[in-house]
């Protein structure tokens, strides 16, 4: 996705990058507002002292512990033995961002063949020390973490992490601490989590306004007429930003694109509901119930998370906007098929 007029939030988090690591840093948002773009556009305006570890867990089947263990790290076939000289070495030409902790194989192996969650942490620490040592100032960023949150090794392995991240940031100042999430009631849950009161700061990455959605669409040769259809379908939602302005570069027809995308998200839905009806029929009314607010506003303070909250936030269809308590649709499309779908069940719901 192009990286586009996010001044605000790149200047906020390379600013904070300045300060001694002390917090985590949970970065969340609808589904593809642009978190990972404008993160990695963080990662790109760095100087030259810091070393940002990147760990994608999407990009990543993840259903054991050695599994997400090998995700962590980047392995090389460096002989273990002389670690010292490893780290020596890996110093000496340290690129500027990596997809992993470095670590050579027998070493990674040998871990693993012990099953230590402890030494996993423990090399981490040992890794960002000798960075610290040598003047540099490593970052872990770990994209979609709410990936590994039921994985299980000695109790839920999200808690070590936690604890873990504490002790990078607030007791040992050692590495920043960066966590982006498109989940909600990921986010919810920690946000609620009483080990990790007063150590988080949480960053809402949000599709764009009017102006700057506007303003994209100029860049990209849009008309006013044409922007005007976009932004009633898709608002700003960065990923069908460019989806449009792709469809116009093939030579498509804009108004046709975003009416055929209403027509396929509200058949996702109608789908989903008809699934729902089958499994839970008062889940499916309750469900109704609450799309039937949408008839009259944009977003709405919620007062608890409910049964048919938290089934519309799972499907991607609602999104929840934990330091507000605002209740609203994952994207405009999303509110318009909310509306359209209604207009079938209603139907339906009367014969």
């Amino acid at each position: 996705m192009e990286f586009f007029n996010r001044k605000k939030e790149l200047e906020d988090l390379k600013k904070l990058l300045l300060f001694e690591p002390n917090l985590i840093y949970f970065i969340y948002g609808p589904i593809n507002s642009g978190k990972t773009t404008l993160i990695n556009e963080v990662i790109k305006n760095l100087d030259e002292e810091y070393v940002a570890f990147y760990i994608d867990l999407r990009a990543h089947f993840i259903s054991k512990y050695d599994e997400f263990v090998r995700v962590l790290f980047d392995v090389s076939s460096y002989d273990s033995r002389n670690i010292k000289k490893y780290f020596k070495d890996l110093l000496i030409d340290m690129p500027h961002s990596l997809g992993g902790i470095p670590i050579p194989k027998t070493l990674l192996n040998e871990i693993l063949d012990e099953n230590k969650s402890e030494d996993v942490f423990n090399y981490i620490l040992n890794v960002f020390e000798n960075l610290k040592n040598n003047g540099k100032k490593p970052i872990l960023i770990i994209d979609e973490l709410q990936v590994i949150e039921d994985l299980k090794i000695n109790g839920y392995l999200i808690y070590k992490l936690f604890n873990f991240f504490i002790s990078l940031t607030k007791q040992r100042h050692l590495s920043h601490v960066v966590v982006l999430t498109s989940d909600s009631l990921f986010i919810n849950k920690v946000y609620n989590e009483a080990m990790l009161q007063d150590r988080c700061k949480y960053y809402l990455v949000d599709d764009f306004d009017y102006k700057t959605t506007r303003e994209f669409l100029i860049k990209n040769n849009f008309g006013s007429e044409e922007i005007e259809t976009v932004w009633n379908y898709f608002g700003g939602k960065p990923i069908k930003l460019i989806d449009v302005i792709q469809e116009k570069l093939l030579g498509n027809d804009v108004e046709e694109y975003c009416k055929s995308s209403l027509i396929f998200r509200a058949r996702q839905i109608k789908d989903e509901l008809y699934k729902l009806k089958r499994e839970d029929e008062n889940l499916f009314k309750n469900v109704l119930g609450l799309f039937e607010r949408y008839k009259h506003v944009d977003s709405f303070i919620y007062e608890e998370l409910t049964d048919d909250v938290i089934w519309a936030v799972k499907k991607n269809i609602l999104f929840v906007n934990i330091k507000t308590g605002e209740l609203k649709p994952q994207g405009k499309l999303e509110l318009l098929a909310i509306n359209e779908v209604l207009k079938d069940f209603v139907v339906s719901e009367l014969r």
